[in-house]
């Protein structure tokens, strides 16, 4: 329930021909490594820090936090369409079972037209209200709290986020709306 984000650089996945390099996690994933082949300037490392030097700046001395609920929105639409695209991959069983994501769908329409009408409110919030602001910012700040399930994900109690979890069937990668994708795996 506490929002995170990273900032690093990596390969273009588009034209790369391997999933990874082939020393990852290897004992040999060393500084020597990274000193002798991958950035041996070290400015790729120094432009990350910059970038998550800004991130922390800009976090600590924004008025109002820099978190637009529409982008969320946004990100909640392409992972429904992204799960209900893999359910379609097995019509029969979805048929069988009676499955509809019409309340997902609906869910994500209201929290986008609800996040659209926050945005309008922090357009005319009065900043010099440091009532006003501490409310806005509690808002933004618990937002992923909403999407926390105290019981957690089928057979899984300790991943609570309903939203994006890791994987049950892949421990390097995280799943959106896991609980509805390991449901859809298992069938």
């Amino acid at each position: 329930g506490i929002a995170s984000g990273r900032a690093r650089y990596t390969k273009n996945w588009a034209t790369s021909k391997f999933r990874s390099y082939p020393l990852y996690h290897s004992v040999y994933e060393t500084y020597e490594l990274v000193e002798k082949f991958y950035d041996p300037t070290f400015k790729y490392h120094l432009a990350v820090a910059q970038v998550r030097g800004g991130m922390v700046f800009e976090l600590a001395n924004s008025i109002v936090l820099p978190f637009d609920c529409r982008d969320y929105a946004i990100v909640l639409r392409n992972y429904a369409d992204k799960i209900y695209n893999i359910s379609m991959k097995h019509p029969q069983e979805m048929n069988t079972y009676h499955v509809s994501f019409d309340a997902l769908f609906s869910a994500v329409k209201n929290f986008t037209e609800i996040a659209s009408k926050f945005n309008e409110r922090l357009q005319d919030l009065d900043k010099n209200n440091p009532i006003l602001l501490r409310i806005i910012n509690d808002q933004l700040m618990f937002l992923e709290r909403a999407f926390i399930d105290p019981l957690g994900l089928p057979d899984r109690p300790f991943y609570r986020h309903v939203i994006y979890a890791p994987s049950s069937h892949n421990k390097y990668a995280g799943e959106s709306f896991p609980g509805i994708y390991d449901a859809l795996f298992d069938i």
